[in-house]
């Protein structure tokens, strides 16, 4: 089916009105600034008479508003070859030029008009001429000097990646690969993950905060939105099948003008221009720079304070769940930031932190009132705080409620929230600087590991905490990845590798001089050691009761034998001769 045609459109026009009337509404929607349709339009004018020239030039400025400016500059000089002295046309190569930050081609351009035309006609290329000059004083002017000493050692990263950019291999995958000694069978090739710190993305979300807030003013805020707009899933919803393509071409559509605008701006007066013209005196800019990191360590300072009254108060009340979070909250999103100028004493803190936590930890381990007169089989369990049987948490179903049958495709909460929380621990872990941080990560680990029934992990990771706890003679940091092993190895009912993680825990708490923990590891061991030894009486019952079973089978077995001799006897003595019998001894040999 062919698309409804416009009222004017079912006359009978010929070509060139047509043509005449395509770039009439072109101009009409450009001065809309509804410039998407107004190039459909010219595109259509074009199509029935391409050398056209105000149809070029038209669709040539409409181009450069909408940052597509490498077309704007063929449309100029296409219709600049049709109408030679056209002052108009000759200036939108200019401006196009300039838009696309050649400087150098647009002021020979502007310089070969200004001898080209004369009268009221060079004035536009006369004041363009005064802005390229203005522009190159701002890129490399005097400010490009201190600027290059700054950065001096980034030129080498920057250039390799440019000429990386540049020489792009137009070979197929498999030559490249073979070339480089790579595997070259590979249906999905992995791609290189870059590894930023958390500072380093701190810094450039801050860099290009303030990098928009120089260039757009106020505006900056409208930039930041329209960047997360681009996955935000409460607008590019799953469901909506035609919509979401849309919208995601369309917001994608539009960063991409913005920023090639934001460069537009950044080519002309380059950041550092920007930032000198704020405050030309070296001087005093140092002294404001200055002024403002002694504001901010006072009020890193006030904000550790707090922290830590927190912390204390939360082991105080015995919460550990709560303090856990908090503290990776804290020491994840907020300290990880900080540098040592506004954080002087930041490897102190870390590690009253920590170790704040890891007491916290050991507050758990106490000795429960009904724990010695229990003769349950999981006192072990019980007194490691561990849940001692899932499976006695029975639902019940109630009929025709929607919330007893479990969807099959249902999402595991739980589940994708420890996947995210290890990929957070491994992340951090990886950019970890103190031995006494990396004990914690690891131990955050093993903890998430045995939460998820997850043993085997548990137990690797819990001895590589062991071992970095070592590096930074943490004895308690020891003691508790010990412990981790121990409730392992009873959920699991290892109770011989119990018994050595118990050993090992008893020997750490000697060292930490503690008595309310050497008690507890002593309970610990005392019920280790009974289990130990109910086992091998239940062993000791189970070998008596082979060995009779065994006995009682021979005895049956050599009873049916002397029934089946004394058989045969008889037979003999009835079927035989008597003189032929010989005697019973002769007949069993």
């Amino acid at each position: 089916m062919q698309a409804a045609l416009k009222p004017w459109e079912r006359i009978a026009w010929s070509p060139e009105h047509q043509q005449i009337i395509y770039r009439d509404w072109g101009l009409f929607y450009t001065h809309k600034q509804q410039l998407d349709i107004a190039v459909h339009y010219y595109n259509k004018s074009l199509d029935l008479k391409n050398f056209d020239h105000k149809a070029l030039y038209f669709r040539s400025r409409c181009k450069r508003n909408i940052a597509q400016t490498e077309g704007a500059l063929e449309d100029s000089r296409a219709a600049s070859a049709i109408d030679e002295n056209n002052a108009p046309i000759n200036l939108e190569i200019c401006d196009a030029l300039y838009e696309l930050n050649q400087f150098e081609n647009c002021k020979v351009e502007l310089h070969d008009n200004t001898r080209k035309f004369f009268g009221k006609k060079v004035a536009a290329f006369l004041n363009r001429l005064i802005v390229v000059d203005e522009n190159f004083k701002d890129s490399i002017g005097e400010t490009l000097g201190p600027f290059i000493l700054k950065n001096e050692k980034h030129f080498a990263a920057v250039l390799d990646e440019i000429e990386r950019e540049k020489n792009v291999d137009d070979r197929p995958l498999w030559k490249i690969l073979k070339e480089q000694g790579k595997c070259d069978v590979m249906s999905i090739l992995e791609k290189e993950e870059i590894l930023l710190s958390p500072r380093e993305l701190a810094r450039r979300r801050r860099a290009f905060k303030v990098f928009n807030q120089i260039y757009f003013n106020k505006s900056w805020i409208d930039v930041i939105f329209l960047k997360h707009l681009r996955e935000n899933k409460n607008l590019l919803l799953p469901q909506s099948k035609v919509s979401t393509p849309f919208l995601r071409q369309l917001t994608h559509t539009k960063y991409d003008v913005v920023r090639k605008f934001l460069k537009m701006l950044q080519a002309r007066s380059p950041l550092y221009t920007e930032q000198s013209r704020k405050c030309p005196d070296k001087a005093i800019w140092d002294k404001h720079r200055e002024a403002h990191l002694n504001r901010v360590q006072y009020q890193t300072r006030r904000t550790m304070l707090s922290q830590m009254r927190a912390i204390r108060k939360l082991r105080e009340e015995g919460e550990l769940e709560k303090l856990s979070k908090y503290v990776e909250e804290v020491m994840g999103d907020y300290v990880v930031l900080k540098t040592h100028r506004v954080m002087p004493w930041k490897f102190e803190y870390i590690n009253e932190v920590y170790n704040t936590l890891a007491l916290a930890h050991a507050d758990r381990y106490t000795i429960p009132d009904n724990i010695i007169q229990s003769r349950e089989k999981g006192r072990m369990l019980l007194l490691l705080r561990m849940p001692t049987d899932k499976y006695k948490d029975v639902v019940q179903f109630v009929f025709g409620d929607k919330s007893t049958y479990q969807e099959p495709d249902a999402p595991d909460y739980a589940l994708i929230s420890y996947k995210k929380f290890l990929a957070r621990l491994e992340k951090r872990m990886r950019f970890a600087k103190y031995s006494i941080e990396k004990c914690y990560l690891l131990h955050e680990i093993a903890r998430a590991h045995l939460g998820q029934s997850r043993f085997d992990e548990c137990c690797s990771v819990a001895r590589k905490a062991v071992e970095e706890a070592k590096n930074c003679n943490s004895v308690l940091w020891q003691f508790l990845s010990t412990m981790l092993i121990v409730k392992a190895h009873a959920v699991l009912h290892k109770i011989e590798r119990g018994k050595e993680a118990l050993d090992e825990a008893f020997a750490l708490c000697m060292r930490l001089k503690s008595p309310e923990l050497c008690a507890f590891i002593e309970i610990c061991r005392a019920i280790n050691d009974e289990e130990i030894s109910m086992k091998k009486r239940t062993q000791s019952v189970d070998s008596v009761r082979k060995r009779r079973s065994r006995l009682s089978v021979g005895s049956h077995l050599s009873s049916k034998t002397s029934v089946d001799t004394n058989a045969t006897q008889d037979y003999f003595r009835s079927h035989l001769p008597q003189s032929t019998v010989e005697p019973s001894e002769t007949v069993l040999v």
